[in-house]
């Protein structure tokens, strides 16, 4: 019975989705340019910056560990961690992974580290994107992976507004690269935004996502005013990492938003590895799992 059903879901058509996007003014609060704001997407990954608001208000423990275990396995898209499993880690480190790399093993572990089960704590994300007015948006998992995260450009405005009160998303959207102690091991990671991988802008909001369904999505806030303005660029389904990344940095430098340093974009293939399209050779793996 699970192959049939499995087989139904993975290939049953999808409604073809065009790029939404919003480049807001988050000093004076208004819209400068937009492209069906409303259309409701799968967000993938954007969705950790819910997780870590939910995480960082409600855990009460400020030395939490947590050790990755089976139950943060993805069994929807395949991925894997570079975290090590059984493993008592801080759970501030698994905040920098899931932030900084998008780690997803991180993302599941931490939704059930602050006090409450993961059911819970899912229900605490909805209620906080009620609460923040965004009456688009709808959480089913903690990582993203899941297409029943749905969200909004203007209700991602919103959430990207809140989290520029947020000190420790504000840090660890800016890290280019950082190390995750374990504790036996420090695991080097890079941040799967080339525009802050690479150094071009600084950030204080930032949290890309992609699966399949959703494209190349990306939230970012740029740290530096432009124009004595603090300008940021949301948009969901987005072709490609390169488009994504191209798309933003237009945007800003348009908005009066300079790169720093001067720098472009170059060396996208040697960037793979960085981004978050992996779930193909992921899924191709659990597709030969689930089928043997």
């Amino acid at each position: 019975m699970l192959k049939p059903l499995f087989f139904t879901a993975l290939f049953f058509p999808t409604l073809a989705m065009a790029q939404s996007y919003i480049v807001y003014d988050f000093t004076n609060n208004r819209m400068l340019e937009t492209h069906q704001p409303n259309s409701v997407q799968p967000i993938a990954s954007v969705t950790k910056l819910m997780t870590a608001i939910v995480f960082l208000e409600h855990n009460r423990n400020a030395r939490c560990t947590t050790s990755i275990t089976g139950e943060d396995i993805d069994h929807i898209k395949g991925t894997h961690t570079t975290l090590p499993k059984g493993t008592p880690i801080a759970c501030h480190e698994l905040l920098k992974a899931m932030l900084v790399h998008s780690d997803n093993y991180a993302a599941h572990a931490l939704s059930r580290s602050a006090g409450m089960s993961r059911v819970q704590f899912i229900q605490k994300m909805n209620d906080k994107a009620r609460t923040l007015g965004m009456t688009s948006t709808h959480f089913s998992d903690s990582s993203g992976l899941s297409t029943g995260n749905v969200s909004s450009a203007l209700d991602l405005v919103k959430l990207a507004k809140y989290s520029l009160n947020k000190a420790e998303i504000n840090y660890l959207s800016n890290l280019s690269s950082t190390h995750i102690n374990t504790g036996k091991r420090r695991v080097f990671v890079k941040n799967t935004n080339k525009l802050v991988r690479d150094e071009i802008f600084s950030a204080a909001v930032n949290k890309t996502g992609y699966i399949r369904e959703s494209g190349y999505n990306l939230v970012f806030v740029n740290k530096v005013p432009c124009n004595q303005a603090i300008i940021g660029v949301i948009s969901l389904n987005n072709a490609s990492s390169a488009s994504r990344s191209n798309f933003t940095k237009n945007k800003l430098e348009k908005y009066g938003c300079t790169a720093l340093n001067n720098k472009v974009l170059s060396d996208f293939v040697e960037d793979v590895q960085y981004e978050e399209g992996y779930d193909e050779e992921g899924m191709d793996a659990l597709i030969k799992k689930v089928t043997e």
